[in-house]
């Protein structure tokens, strides 16, 4: 802070004087800065509000943080830095973006009235409805920027309000009832980063596309199988049909399903497929090892050297469908990475432990990174910059020493 480098100086004399501990010339000093600064006479009115204070270090309580507290306090030269040992913590978002509103101590408070500009860090908003469709003919369309309303292969095919749909016709229906294989015609739907999008298929089935991801599908079902391939990730509603099993093709496997909900988690990046079943029944085959059959709340963990199938928190994997995104135990290596394709940003780390440290909590899927960002900086373990679309991610222990 370069108009402002005494503002934990500030903080700490504003302390003294409202609890009268100040002595005469810490008084005058605190008058004479009151002057000076109006916004910062604005700050010491707010504070002498002992209903503002009251609200503000109640939140503090719900943000059960230690080291943030001590952190602050060595800031204002109130304790002795002690060293400490970086350990998986466990940080509740929700608490620590309402501390950073209601302001739980005085620099902190201070900072949000009279903080520089260039020191105010950008706002990264979160991802947007958007995909880019190509028709079999190799047209490409931008359908969140673009009324779509076509006929493809028989089939009327819509996008509104982020939701793409194909909806057969009855003669296309009569088609599918009395045609047992044939070559059908198939769409790509790519959700850019910083992207998302929902589609409803030919048969019913819904199909909810994350960031990074591509659904290759055909624009009508025909034959024994409803087959899709995904690259990415996508939570699937299907429509249950005995006759015609839904498939979802990988690249290191295929689920096979026939009416159910499920979350497939398949980057080509990844060396790991994640397969998270919801409610109904599924089938993860693969070439490498044995068939996985999940039940609700199971998941099968599929690589190239194995598999295994485990009980998970549903709503981990599946969350971010409702728009919430949670964590347990995750580093936060894995966390950005999530987050660099929502977001559409590029992160970067100052050093490589850093994307070891370990974080449980929630996150509003639709609200910015900052708060997220704000609330690892109240830990002390790190802090960071942002510097267009990246984020610099610093070592806070040693901003401390």
């Amino acid at each position: 802070m370069k108009k402002f480098e005494n503002v934990y100086q500030d903080a700490a004399l504003m302390r003294k004087v409202l609890l009268g501990e100040a002595n005469e010339t810490e008084q005058q000093e605190l008058e004479k800065r009151l002057a000076e600064c109006p916004d910062l006479q604005k700050v010491y009115e707010q504070l002498q509000n002992g209903e503002t204070l009251k609200v503000a270090f109640g939140e503090y309580q719900n943000y059960s943080s230690k080291k943030a507290y001590q952190s602050f306090l060595q800031k204002i030269g109130q304790m002795e830095p002690k060293e400490q040992k970086r350990r998986s913590r466990r940080i509740w978002w929700y608490a620590a973006a309402a501390v950073a509103t209601l302001v739980v101590a005085l620099s902190f408070y201070m900072s949000n009235y009279i903080a520089p500009e260039e020191e105010i860090k950008a706002l990264i908003q979160p991802g947007t409805q958007q995909a880019q469709l190509t028709l079999p003919d190799g047209s490409i369309i931008d359908v969140h920027k673009k009324e779509v309303n076509v006929i493809v292969d028989g089939v009327q095919v819509k996008y509104k309000e982020g939701v793409l749909s194909y909806q057969s016709t009855v003669t296309t229906q009569h088609e599918e009832k009395n045609v047992e294989e044939q070559p059908a015609k198939s769409n790509e739907l790519v959700i850019p980063r910083g992207g998302e999008n929902t589609v409803v298929l030919a048969d019913g089935t819904t199909v909810h596309l994350n960031a990074g991801s591509k659904l290759t599908y055909p624009v009508r079902f025909v034959g024994k199988r409803r087959t899709v391939i995904l690259e990415g990730e996508a939570y699937f509603d299907v429509v249950a049909d005995e006759k015609r099993p839904f498939v979802v093709q990988t690249h290191l496997g295929e689920v096979i399903v026939l009416g159910t909900a499920f979350n497939v988690n398949a980057y080509a990046d990844a060396p790991v497929c994640y397969t998270t079943l919801v409610r109904g029944k599924v089938k993860f085959s693969t070439p490498y090892t044995a068939d996985i059959t999940l039940s609700p709340g199971e998941q099968a963990v599929v690589s190239a050297n194995g598999s295994e199938k485990r009980v998970v928190d549903l709503e981990e994997y599946v969350g971010w469908v409702n728009g919430v995104y949670t964590f347990n135990n995750r580093s936060l290596g894995e966390i950005m990475q999530t987050f660099e394709r929502w977001y559409d940003i590029q992160v970067y780390y100052e050093t490589p432990a850093l994307r070891d440290i370990a974080y449980s909590g929630s996150l509003k899927r639709y609200g910015t990174i900052n708060s997220f960002l704000d609330a690892l900086e109240l830990t002390g373990d790190l802090t960071y910059k942002i510097s267009g679309r990246n984020v610099l991610i610093y070592d806070g222990i040693k901003d401390q020493e």
